[in-house]
């Protein structure tokens, strides 16, 4: 029951106690009682305006009206004016009415709720899905969420909203397994994408086997041949890059074999041509020393094949076993020293 009538049933029963006044205490006793009605209509109004807003100045005017014939009407009680109490006490019950349907024009209407947002939100996201499934060139049908959206928007602008949110709900649903779909397809075309690159790189990583047996390195071709293979397996995208890792950390090996390599060929080379150098200088300066030219000969030959022995070090199988080069080039170039020095004795200290 809402507020005016509330009010109202109050006043029928209250004047209802003026019909009859069979004795003074009867009309004593029933005169309290409107008083009670009266200040308890008046305190339930003042809980009403203070609870609003910046109400209307008519809701104020309408309080005040009531609030002073209260108390005109206690004041007539304690006259024991009966017939002044009853007019008073009609007169305050409407004006609180007044002011009671005046609160009540003046609530806030509840907002209507509908789904717009909802719809375009869903509208939004559907035609990301269709864009992604153009790019993804899959066949996926759009018909029934697009129909049920068309729904959703046709009950929503017809107020028909429990319906609207049921098919909502739906397209919701619609949604989720075409998403789900398209991250499936997704995923797929990555996992394809990554065999056609492990296809492109195989003749590299077959390549890089050989090397690392070539340089002796039979573990790292083991584990790139067990890696290749595993590539070749793969079901997924993680798999494919672990093995991939693997086998750049393999390939960083064999890298560095390479250049442990490469870099004792070129610390041999600078020790030899310097040598050739100085031989070459020596050379002009023999100036007819026989002995000294039959030393500078042995150290030319000498120098000639060290130079053919690190040259075909370039394609010896394996990596280069710097303790073995010691015994064999390194020796030869103790060698060829010592032969200089002695040309060297022989040339100037003659001359």
């Amino acid at each position: 029951m809402n507020k005016p009538l509330i009010l109202l049933s109050l006043f029928l029963i209250a004047t209802m106690c003026f019909v009859t006044i069979p004795s003074s205490v009867q009309a004593d006793s029933q005169l309290d009682v409107l008083i009670k009605i009266t200040q308890n209509t008046q305190a339930q109004i003042k809980k009403d305006i203070d609870q609003m807003n910046n109400p209307p100045q008519k809701i104020h005017d309408f309080y005040d009206t009531g609030a002073k014939q209260s108390s005109l009407l206690i004041q007539a009680v304690e006259n024991e004016d009966d017939v002044s109490a009853k007019q008073h006490f009609i007169d305050a019950m409407i004006a609180f009415k007044q002011a009671s349907l005046a609160i009540s024009e003046n609530e806030p209407q509840a907002a209507i709720v509908d789904h717009s947002s909802r719809i375009n939100k869903y509208a939004s996201n559907i035609e990301k899905l269709k864009i992604i499934s153009t790019k993804l060139k899959t066949d996926i049908d759009f018909e029934k969420i697009d129909h049920l959206l068309a729904l959703a928007k046709a009950n929503n602008a017809q107020g028909k909203l429990e319906q609207a949110k049921d098919t909502l709900n739906e397209v919701a649903s619609e949604g989720k397994q075409i998403q789900k779909l398209l991250y499936e397809i997704s995923e797929q075309n990555k996992i394809l994408k990554a065999k056609q690159f492990v296809q492109k790189h195989a003749e590299r990583i077959q390549n890089l086997i050989l090397q690392a047996k070539t340089f002796g390195l039979d573990k790292t071709a083991n584990e790139l041949e067990q890696s290749q293979l595993q590539l070749l397996q793969a079901n997924t995208t993680n798999q494919i890059k672990q093995q991939f890792k693997i086998i750049i950390i393999h390939q960083q090996k064999v890298e560095q074999v390479k250049q442990v390599s490469q870099t004792e060929l070129l610390r041999l080379q600078s020790l030899i041509e310097p040598l050739e150098n100085k031989a070459k200088r020596l050379a002009d300066d023999l100036q007819g020393n026989n002995a000294a030219a039959n030393l500078l000969d042995n150290a030319f030959n000498l120098i000639e094949k060290t130079k053919q022995d690190i040259q075909d070090l370039q394609y010896v199988s394996g990596r280069i076993d710097t303790k073995n080069l010691d015994l064999t080039i390194g020796k030869n170039i103790e060698t060829i020293k010592d032969l200089l020095m002695k040309v060297e004795k022989l040339i100037y200290t003659s001359s």
